[in-house]
């Protein structure tokens, strides 16, 4: 329990505010605020936050994007995580978890009329039920209810749900800063990504949140549910 100490989250967090500031990374990132007011209020000592207001802000050609005349850019981040009370490092700790990425081009910043967007969702299977599709314990799943921008030849079917560890919102934004923002055109990629306190704080989330995910990947581990025929029942 000691990892998800809730005075050092918090403090991971506001490292994480911090940084983000300190880089004026452009966006909306009043979100921080709340989640960090919401596990300061929480009774108990358990991290227990929804995360929504957190949008990163890209300006300029986005490289790859199509259609290929969109100037500016949303990356919204929304994140619900709650730890169980009855803590237990043979059980996976998270009780409830829910990461949504939703990425919008415009036209420009000015002119914001139309909308192309795409998303992602990352979530975890509780139930055991014979399911169509396999559905690994957490699986990160491309698409979404508002897909207002399709190729003519295009065609959409039920995207599969891919293995994929949990991620808290650290995570997420190293997730979102190593694959969609140019580090090239953005060189405050770079300097976060060498920035010590940075480092700190995403090792801490990958020890909370990744250790005992990775560690059932591996024959001998002992564990309720970070089981490979649950992590990753595709090729089991």
């Amino acid at each position: 329990m000691e990892i998800w100490n809730k005075i050092n989250y918090i403090k991971d967090v506001k490292f994480l505010k911090d940084i983000i500031t300190e880089n004026n990374i452009l966006g909306d990132f009043t979100g921080l605020n709340t989640l960090i007011e919401s596990i300061e209020n929480t009774p108990t000592d358990l991290v227990d936050y929804k995360l929504s207001n957190f949008s990163i802000y890209l300006k300029g050609a986005i490289a790859g994007a199509k259609p290929n005349e969109m100037h500016f850019c949303k990356i919204d981040l929304e994140n619900r995580l709650a730890l169980k009370d009855n803590f237990n490092e043979k059980t996976d700790p998270l009780f409830k978890y829910t990461l949504d990425l939703k990425i919008s081009l415009f036209k420009s910043e000015q002119n914001q009329t139309k909308e192309h967007c795409c998303t992602w969702h990352l979530d975890k299977e509780d139930k055991e039920l014979d399911f169509s599709y396999v559905h690994p314990y957490y699986h990160i799943q491309f698409g979404g209810r508002k897909h207002e921008y399709l190729y003519a030849d295009m065609a959409i079917l039920s995207s599969p749900r891919i293995p994929h560890p949990p991620m808290d919102i650290i995570l997420a934004f190293h997730f979102v800063l190593n694959n969609f923002i140019d580090r090239k055109k953005h060189n405050y990629v770079d300097k976060i990504l060498m920035d010590i306190r940075y480092l700190r704080i995403l090792q801490n989330s990958k020890k909370r949140l990744w250790e005992s995910y990775f560690n059932g990947f591996t024959s001998d581990y002992d564990h309720d549910d970070y089981k490979l025929n649950r992590l990753f029942p595709l090729y089991t």
